[in-house]
């Protein structure tokens, strides 16, 4: 049997939240995001149950569900990795954070660029990368629970 050929991509991203409104506002306060208003989701007695953004240049949408069991899951669990351009796109992003009090790590060295983490309204960790420059790639980058998780082997490993 061949395998299907229509396959396009992401449709849409989806993050649980604790409250959908304060972290909604949060990303398009923060981030470029831009609401939908007419794909909010409704319970059938017409209740808010999700809220839909979108990033217009790429046309990526990100779905903020309530469910707030699965958020308290993800607190401290960094799902998305922005891109940013430069190494001084980073340093405005840090200036960005600090003016809306969002609170961030330090820029780190990463494998082969640098990044930066804050932390939305869920307690989710948010990483911002950048994709324009490198340095040269490294098995040491810089190391930090908190921010950038922990690095644990696969069992299994490849031959």
């Amino acid at each position: 049997m061949k395998r299907p050929q229509s396959f396009t991509g992401i449709n849409h991203l989806k993050l649980p939240c604790n409250n959908i409104l304060k972290t909604a506002q949060f990303y398009e306060t923060i981030f470029p995001m831009t609401r939908i208003i007419k794909y909010n989701h409704y319970t059938p007695n017409h209740k808010l149950f999700a809220i839909m953004l979108q990033h217009k240049p790429t046309k990526l949408i990100i779905e903020l569900r309530y469910v707030p069991g699965q958020a308290k899951a993800q607190q401290g669990w960094d799902p998305i990795t922005w891109g940013v351009g430069t190494r001084g796109d980073l340093e405005e992003w840090r200036a960005w954070l600090d003016a809306h009090k969002v609170k961030r790590s330090k820029i780190f060295m990463g494998i082969k660029g640098w990044v930066m983490a804050c932390e939305d309204p869920d307690g989710r960790i948010v990483r911002l990368y950048v994709e324009d420059e490198e340095h040269e790639w490294t098995d040491y980058p810089d190391q930090d629970e908190y921010w950038l998780g922990t690095i644990e082997a696969n069992p299994t490993q490849e031959q």
